[in-house]
This record gives structure tokens, sequence and C-alpha cells, in this order.
């Protein structure tokens, strides 16, 4: 059947539509100014110095399922990623990019904004939304360990960049993976040919097409942002971006 549709391999097929299509222009760095890379490192940062408050309010919204468990799964998130952002700060800052010296860039503004108030909205839809953005966070990640490797070397910053590059590769030993998994035990064998999929064991009632909806609004705007962002990284480098 056409709506026989498995949430979380549907959402997963998404995610990976957007992120194979965003690390393209990354692959080859060399096009890309020092200055414009360190630019796109702290536009990440700004993402993750957010990333606890969506976590935090994802926590509490998703507190109106019948069961408890969604919940304590990102409240378990919410604490692993507690203190990751001064990390990060620390560890660019290290290699000559301080985030304090950042200009307001509004594609990324409006983006946080966006994704915060999707935070808050009906539980099965957070619960979509918030499996997309950490299955992201893993793409996210490996990127801007190349962008990293990339801007310590040029800046033959050595002992001093380790931080930074451990950073990501923190996030890649486990730590995303296990978000994405962890809610994705929820939405595995769940199909949307249902309006309603009753509790079951840990798992809550859930309205499947909430989750796709929840799901599909988070995979959109992080194009948009990431649109956005080549966008700009284009611009300081003088590159025209080919028509689509």
């Amino acid at each position: 059947m056409q709506n026989k549709i498995d949430l979380e391999k549907t959402i997963d097929r998404w995610n990976e539509e957007f992120t194979s299509n965003a690390r393209k222009p990354l692959e080859d760095l060399s096009k890309y100014s020092t200055e414009s890379l360190e630019w796109l490192m702290m536009e990440h940062y700004q993402f993750s110095f957010t990333n606890c408050q969506f976590l935090w309010d994802a926590a509490e919204t998703t507190g109106g399922f019948d069961t408890d468990a969604v919940k304590k799964e990102l409240t378990r998130n919410y604490k692993e990623e507690s203190g990751h952002a001064a990390l990060y700060k620390l560890a660019l800052k290290k290699v000559g990019s301080d985030v304090d010296t950042r200009v307001e860039f509004a594609p990324t503004t409006n983006f946080l904004r966006s994704i915060g108030e999707l935070c808050k909205g009906e539980p099965s839809a957070v619960l979509g939304t918030m499996f997309a953005t950490e299955t992201a966070a893993i793409f996210e990640h490996q990127v801007f360990l190349h962008v990293s490797e990339e801007v310590v070397a040029r800046r033959e910053a050595g002992a001093e960049g380790k931080p930074l590059l451990g950073f990501h590769q923190m996030h890649l030993d486990g730590v995303e993976q296990s978000h994405k998994d962890e809610l994705g035990i929820f939405l595995r064998d769940v199909y949307a040919d249902q309006p309603v999929v009753p509790a079951e064991g840990n798992r809550p009632t859930m309205y499947p097409q909430q989750v796709l909806d929840g799901g599909k609004a988070g995979i959109e705007l992080m194009k948009t942002w990431w649109a956005g962002l080549f966008a700009e990284l284009n611009a300081q480098n003088g590159i025209l971006a080919k028509a689509a």
C-alpha cells in the first residue's frame, strides 16, 4: 500500500537526500578562504549554543505524551549536551576564531527561531523534528570535522587545534548516533496508515502524520539554512552559484 510508510525509514530517507546534497559544496575546501571557513564554523556554533534549549523545550513538550519515555530520552540528550557549546567556543578560540566577534546572520537567526517554535508544537510532531535534527547532527559533525582540519592545517595550529578536532570527533564517536538511535526506537515499525498508533510498552500514543510533518518541517528548515550558508560562503569567495 502506498501509505504503508515506516516513520523512521521515511525521515531517514528525507535526511539522506538533504545531507547528501549539502555535502557536495564542501568536498573541495580549497576554493574557500580561511576567513570564510571560520565564518561557517562560527555559524554552526550558534546551533550548538542553542541546541540545549531546543532539547529542554522538546523534553517539556513531549511530557504531554501518555508515557514519559520520550521526555526521559530528550532530557538525557539535554544533560549529555550541556556544556558542549562552552567547549566548542574555547576550542574555536584556540585556533584564532572568536565567536564573540561574530556579526549576526539573518538566515541563522531565522533558522534557530523556527526550530525553537517547532520544539513547542504537538508532542508527536516534536518527536519527528528532534529525530530529524539529531540525525542531521551526525552529518554536521562530519562536515565540520573536515572544515576544522582544513582551518587547523592552514593556520598551522598543531596542538592548539586538537581540542577543536576532538570536539567533533567526540560527537561522532557515539554521542549523536546514540541520540538518533534512541529516538528512532519510538518510530521503528510504526506506519502512517493509521491516524493514531496506541501506546505500547514505553512508546506513547502517537499521531503518525504529525510525526512525519514534524520531521519534514525540521528538514526543510535545515535545507533553507544551509542554502543561506552556502549563498553567503559563495558570495564571500566570489563564486557564482550554479543554477539548480
